[in-house]
Parts: structure tokens; C-alpha cells; sequence
């Protein structure tokens, strides 16, 4: 029993100050490698996400008004103006498309077949696949199970809506991994 008063009367080392926060991985080369996936090579693309990465301060600048309709009044956040910057980017270049949780599914259908992705690959949409009643992750698993080896994909900017894209199987791999390593989110539409 003394020896087990003499550990609790123990005074409890003290644990260091709080460290200041980590400062955000730089999102350069993964954000434009997250272009050149999604966008299938597209040049133009590629030199806009390089500016986006290489300064984020003058694309902000530059783009001030688009980040003002997302709520992003300063460009001091520089993770979310780079990646906020490759969403609008890609959606200016007709790769993604953002939409509504709340979308009609017309509304959905038709975006969805105008992206130059769902061009590319070549895919293909049926009305009748899908209740209109039902909503973007439901349509989605349609459309996963439908698309042979590709599906639909998001891209998380954390708000309600949803940034889609289609994808092929190993390159959905690719940009989930390449998002975690700079601390954002890219996986398959019915998942987010």
C-alpha cells in the first residue's frame, strides 16, 4: 500500500504550453496533380491551378469576387484559396459541376452530362434509371453501379452543396490519396 501512495501523492509533471498550429501544408503540387486528374491533362487548367498554388494571394485578388459569393473575405486563409480556387477552376473549365443537396433531378442529369468528364469517358444517362424522389448519393449509386469502372465523385468544400465529377475506378484512388495528404476530402459522391 505504500508504495502505491507514494506514486499517487506524485505531483503530475506539467505538459508544455499549447504549441502554436501547424501551418497548412502548401497545397502546390498535389493541387495541380488533383487537376491534371480530374481535368484529364487540360492545359489551360494546368496553368491556372499552377497559378492558384504558386499565388494564392494574387489568384485571390484576381478572383475576389467569386471567393466573396463563397463567403472568403480574406485571402490570408491560403489552404481555402487554393482549394476553393481549383474547385471554381475546374467548374470554369466545365470538368465539375456544383450542386444543390436539394437538386432536381433534371437539373442534376443535365449538368452531370454536359462536364467534359462524362464526355470523355464516353457515358451514357438514362432517365429511368432514377427516382426523382431520391437525391444526389442515391442517383450516384445508380450511376455506379450503371458505369462500369467509373462512378461519380466530390470534392468536400465543406458546405451543403455537392462538387461532382465522373471518374474512372484507379484515378478516384489517386485523388483520395492526394487530397489526404493535404488535409481534404475527394471520394465517391454516395460517400460524402
Amino acid at each position: 500500500m505504500e508504495l502505491l501512495n507514494g506514486f499517487q501523492n506524485r505531483e503530475t509533471p506539467s505538459l508544455p504550453p499549447d504549441l502554436p498550429k501547424e501551418a497548412p501544408k502548401p497545397l502546390g503540387p498535389a493541387l495541380v496533380e488533383i487537376a491534371r486528374l480530374i481535368s484529364s491533362g487540360d492545359t489551360a487548367v494546368l496553368q491556372e491551378a499552377a497559378a492558384c498554388a504558386q499565388d494564392p494571394k494574387g489568384w485571390f485578388a484576381a478572383h475576389q469576387e467569386r471567393y466573396e459569393e463563397r463567403g472568403v473575405d480574406s485571402p490570408d486563409d491560403l489552404d481555402s484559396v487554393q482549394w476553393l480556387g481549383l474547385v471554381d477552376l475546374l467548374e470554369e473549365h466545365g470538368w465539375v459541376c456544383e450542386r444543390d443537396w436539394q437538386d432536381e433531378l433534371e437539373d442534376f442529369l443535365y449538368f452531370l452530362e454536359n462536364l467534359k468528364g462524362f464526355q470523355a469517358l464516353g457515358l451514357e444517362l438514362d432517365e429511368s434509371w432514377f427516382d426523382e424522389e431520391d437525391d444526389i448519393p442515391a442517383w450516384c449509386t445508380i450511376l455506379t453501379e450503371k458505369w462500369e469502372g467509373v462512378c461519380v465523385a466530390a470534392i468536400d468544400i465543406d458546405s451543403d452543396s455537392y462538387v461532382l465529377f465522373p471518374i474512372a475506378a484507379p484515378q478516384l484512388a489517386q485523388l483520395q490519396k492526394l487530397a489526404e495528404e493535404i488535409g481534404h476530402r475527394i471520394d465517391a459522391a454516395e460517400r460524402m
